[in-house]
């Protein structure tokens, strides 16, 4: 390989093209897993149902994936980054769907998807007033709070199964964690960016030996098969799709970001207009697409980012290798059945650290907003708001769906601090392009986080 590197549009022989591609891909993999098997996990999902989610999303996030490096038309930024099932929509799912039903979720991430398209197009001057870097900042603090209690529950078994809370679930999430801490401390390379992947495997071969591992899903799974779309159908209740509409145009934000910091790693320059409205024009489009094949938004891969930076090699040929194989594992259901079978305290061991961090990354990017007096009352207000009913959603069932969806986890930290921000006296215009890229740089040094919506 050239000791520099290679640049943002330049395609390494296929000796380095393959393996390059072949470590993003499980980075990417990753990212893709959490979001379907959280949602499977938190609606009780049987494992033919799961592997149908975690194929979905691997197909989905590889023609993204590939879709925004090369481009179609107006579609595309062409820069070296992935695009994934988006984690910040575990937390609607969980609660819109018991509501309305999956096919209801599914119709709303559709319907929020064409909104969030039209509203950058029209209104693409004025989102970085609406949604300022520390409004971003809560939204990512508020989901790595949330995720870390459901990732708990996962390391004790998942709640309400058979079990819960037995000391073996900790065993195998204690077995697993140990193994994501040790290589992102001594790993180097493909073993730090791949750590929660390796970590996984450890874990669920414990798990395996202890007999706690069924792998008949993965026998009877077929080796082709294409993903199913609108599984559960589709319907389009009208306050699910307000909120999920909502959440997705505040990802917007983040999505600028590590655009951002794509173009400054690879070449130490802002992304320009085309790139920024291709990258965008790509979330609007795989959102929906995304939808169709019964998963949630889309999002970058911002952990995929960090792993540039450490590779130096910023050629978004080898990010779009990573989609091909995505793609194929994506429609070989015995990969997505493998998925489908790892134990819930293993998976809850080894994305702990993850979300973690995705909290930290939340207090940085508010911090490095510097927050004033008007700023830290809005925060308190929204932190308040979302994290509070979150912990006592019962305080809501006395009113309409809507308000509980508004009011409880990420929607209502965004949606508290977007209209206290709009509606108090002493608003500063931040410009979202000179705040969130310093916050993104810290990928360089923490590449395996989850993105901050993740962020949305």
């Amino acid at each position: 390989m050239k000791s520099r590197g290679y640049g943002m549009h330049e395609c390494p022989p296929v000796r380095e093209l393959i393996p390059f591609g072949v470590q993003h891909a499980l980075l990417v993999a990753f990212q893709a897993l959490p979001a379907p098997l959280l949602v499977s996990a938190g609606l009780g999902f049987d494992p033919a149902q799961t592997t149908v989610l975690v194929a979905c999303a691997l197909f989905v996030a590889g023609i993204s994936t590939i879709v925004q490096t090369l481009g179609i038309g107006p579609v595309g930024g062409k820069v070296p980054m992935a695009m994934v099932g988006s984690i910040v929509f575990v937390s609607p799912a969980l609660l819109i769907a018991p509501q309305v039903g999956y096919a209801g979720y599914v119709g709303a991430c559709l319907v929020g998807s064409i909104v969030c398209g039209a509203v950058f197009f029209i209104f693409s001057d004025k989102l970085k007033i609406v949604f300022p870097a520390f409004v971003s900042g809560a939204v990512v603090l508020v989901l790595g709070t949330v995720l870390i209690g459901v990732s708990l529950g996962y390391c004790a078994g998942g709640v309400g199964q058979e079990g819960f809370g037995d000391p073996v679930n900790y065993l195998l999430a204690g077995i697993t964690l140990a193994t994501v801490l040790l290589l992102n401390v001594l790993g180097k390379g493909f073993l730090h960016g791949a750590a929660p992947l390796i970590g996984l495997g450890v874990g669920s071969a414990v798990a395996a030996v202890l007999g706690m591992v069924d792998f008949t899903p993965v026998v009877e799974a077929a080796w082709i098969g294409f993903p199913e779309p609108l599984h559960w159908g589709i319907e389009f209740p009208l306050d699910a799709c307000i909120t999920i509409a909502f959440l997705a145009v505040c990802g917007v934000a983040e999505l600028l970001g590590s655009t951002s910091a794509t173009t400054m790693l690879a070449e130490e320059r802002m992304p320009t207009k085309k790139e920024t409205r291709g990258v965008i024009f790509t979330q609007a489009a795989t959102s929906a697409f995304s939808a169709v094949f019964n998963g949630g938004p889309t999002i970058s891969a911002s952990a995929d980012v960090g792993l540039l930076g450490i590779t130096r090699v910023f050629s978004r040929y080898v990010v779009a290798v990573a989609g091909v194989i995505m793609v194929v594992a994506g429609l070989c259901p015995k990969v997505s059945a493998l998925c489908s079978i790892i134990p819930t305290p293993v998976f809850g061991g080894a994305v702990i650290l993850t979300f973690g961090v995705v909290l930290v990354n939340g207090m940085r990017i508010i911090s490095e907003s510097r927050p004033d007096a008007r700023t830290a009352m809005i925060l308190s207000i929204a932190l308040a708001v979302g994290l509070g009913f979150n912990a006592v959603p019962d305080a809501l069932a006395g009113f309409p769906l809507w308000v509980s969806m508004f009011l409880c986890g990420v929607p209502g930290a965004a949606f508290t601090a977007v209209v206290l921000n709009l509606v108090l006296p002493g608003r500063m215009k931040h410009d979202v392009s000179d705040e969130v890229p310093r916050s993104e740089g810290w990928f360089e040094e923490q590449e395996t986080q989850l993105a901050p919506e993740e962020q949305g």
